[in-house]
């Protein structure tokens, strides 16, 4: 329960700085975000390919916090008090209209993030949230009463209570205004990227997309299935990105070189992709492979892994 008379310090201007500041003012807080940029909730803008993915359609939080790459256990404590089902009628009590694509993901009937934006400003509105832009928190330490925060180029703030919503950074240092609270900071690592193959001649294919392949690390268990982009660098696409994620600290320990294994077909083992090359063969004898493509693989992709596979055994003519 929050104490009315609470003057709350939230530190970030992200989606969960905004939430939270809006829970707290609407159990009678006090509550000003601060936000060190220009730009408010600018995540949320482009999540979801610029349409936000506010949840995803799950009747349990053990099912919700497999969608997350760490943090099973926390998430499932939090998720247990606030679920799918809470996040849906806390839009929806607002005017925001939700849909639930056939993948299970949730995004805002409008197609469209500002919309979820424009809920979270007007809430804060409505709540009396005064929000401040280009304030840098430098430190943060504990007074008799509450804390003071030491704002770059201008004067310290006192409040009853902070909430931290600063989101990450790559460098441990960033943390160290924390670290001197007595909290502890895992040690961050890179995570949702692109996989860069420099040495390898499939980026000649850059623009090439495919739908649904299953993409693994070699000499490890992480695997994904999902759609797969080939770019001028090497890979990416949400198989890749999510792969990354959740193998973010592996990767980091094996110093980023590993091996990439891609099933172009996700859902053929070798043997049942064999095993149709040899039914397609009995039952087009005269077919090249060339001119032909069972598989229905973008047309390129095909021709890459025929040439790179008996590429020297077939003629095209």
């Amino acid at each position: 329960m929050i104490r009315k008379d609470w003057n709350v310090i939230v530190i970030g201007g992200g989606a969960a700085g905004f939430f939270a500041a809006i829970h707290a003012a609407e159990n009678g807080a006090k509550v000003t975000i601060l936000e060190k940029t220009s730009k408010l909730l600018s995540k949320v803008k482009v999540s979801g390919g610029g349409r936000c993915n506010v949840t995803h359609d799950c009747d349990y939080p053990n099912q919700l916090v497999k969608f997350y790459p760490r943090g099973e256990k926390t998430l499932k404590k939090s998720f247990s008090k606030f679920d799918v089902n809470d996040t849906r009628k806390w839009f929806e009590e607002r005017g925001v209209e939700l849909k639930t694509e056939d993948d299970g993901r949730v995004f805002p009937i409008s197609d469209n993030s500002q919309t979820i934006i424009d809920c979270l400003l007007n809430e804060c509105k409505k709540h009396n949230v005064a929000i401040r832009t280009k304030v840098t928190v430098e430190s943060l330490s504990k007074t008799e009463n509450g804390f003071s925060l030491k704002i770059k180029g201008a004067e310290n703030i006192q409040c009853d209570k902070v909430l931290v919503a600063t989101g990450g950074h790559n460098k441990l240092e960033a943390f160290q205004w924390l670290i001197d609270l007595g909290l502890s900071i895992s040690e961050p690592v890179p995570s949702l990227f692109t996989f860069n193959l420099p040495a390898s001649d499939i980026t000649a294919l850059s623009g090439v997309s495919v739908p649904a392949v299953e993409v693994k690390i070699a000499s490890t268990k992480l695997s994904y299935q999902g759609p797969l982009l080939i770019t001028h660098w090497g890979m990416s696409g949400p198989a890749v990105l999510k792969l990354s994620a959740w193998g973010a600290r592996i990767l980091n320990e094996k110093n980023y070189e590993y091996s990439v294994v891609v099933n172009w077909l996700q859902s053929d083992s070798e043997q049942d992709a064999r095993q149709k090359l040899i039914e397609f063969q009995s039952q087009n004898p005269k077919k090249m492979l060339f001119n032909s493509n069972p598989f229905q693989l973008p047309k390129r992709l095909w021709d890459y892994l025929l040439t790179k596979c008996i590429g020297p055994l077939i003629s095209r003519t």
